[in-house]
Formats: C-alpha cells, structure tokens, sequence
C-alpha cells in the first residue's frame, strides 16, 4: 500500500512539474505578445489611431488579467506539488486547487490598471504623442 501511495504522489509531482513549466511557457509568451502589441500601439499612435491605440490596451489589460491568472494557477500548483501527500480518501483536486489558488489570489495585491507592463504601454504611447506634436 505504501508502494501505491509512493507511486501515486510521484506521478502527481511529475504531471505537476509538467503542467507548472507548460503554465510558466505560456505566461511567457503572454508577455512577449503584450511587448508586440505596445509595438503596434506605437505605430497606431503615430498614423493617428486612437481609437484603435485604445482598443488594443484594453487588450493589453485583458491579457494582463490572463497572465495574473496563469500566475496564480502557476503558484497553486507549485504549492500543491510541494505540499500533496496522497491519504486513504480519494483527493478532490478540483476543490484543493480552487483553495490554494484563492489564497495566492488573495495574498496578491494585482491591480491590472496600476501595473507595470500596463504603465510601459501608456508610458510608450505617451511618449510617441509627444514626439508627434513637439
């Protein structure tokens, strides 16, 4: 029994240093697209496209709110994976995760409007402005 235990808990720690390196790839490829997409927003600002500069940083912030969560997720899980010790009952993993993921939550004090990537692109677009009509 105590194999079986051993056995499952070393799976649970492999799929979950599986999914943690696939959550930490894609929030940064989450963040490499935001830095195309402040590039765009340049360019946009430049052919006096406002609505469209504006529209994409409201894509920004929703992509920033994607990443906060592949974050959490990605705290979660490294959590769990250090902390996981299979007992007799089956684990309810669903419940388990939404716990672990409402505490990293909660300990984080992420505000999409006031974060940095959020102010590089205003920062960018701003700067571009200036340089236009000085």
């Amino acid at each position: 029994m105590a194999y079986r235990r051993d056995s499952s808990a070393n799976r649970f720690q492999n799929a979950a240093s599986t999914i943690y390196s696939d959550n930490q790839s894609l929030i940064g490829e989450i963040r490499k697209f935001m830095g195309v997409m402040k590039e765009i927003a340049v360019d946009l600002e430049k052919a006096n496209q406002h609505q469209m500069v504006k529209e994409l940083e409201n894509g920004v912030v929703e992509l920033l709110g994607a990443s906060d969560n592949c974050t959490f997720l990605s705290s979660a899980i490294d959590s769990i994976k250090s902390n996981y010790q299979p007992g007799e009952e089956l684990t309810d993993f669903e419940k388990l995760f939404e716990d672990e993921i409402a505490k990293v939550k909660a300990s984080s004090a992420s505000d999409p409007q006031s974060h940095q990537l959020i102010r590089q692109f205003r920062e960018a677009i701003w700067v571009c402005f200036l340089l236009v009509f000085l």
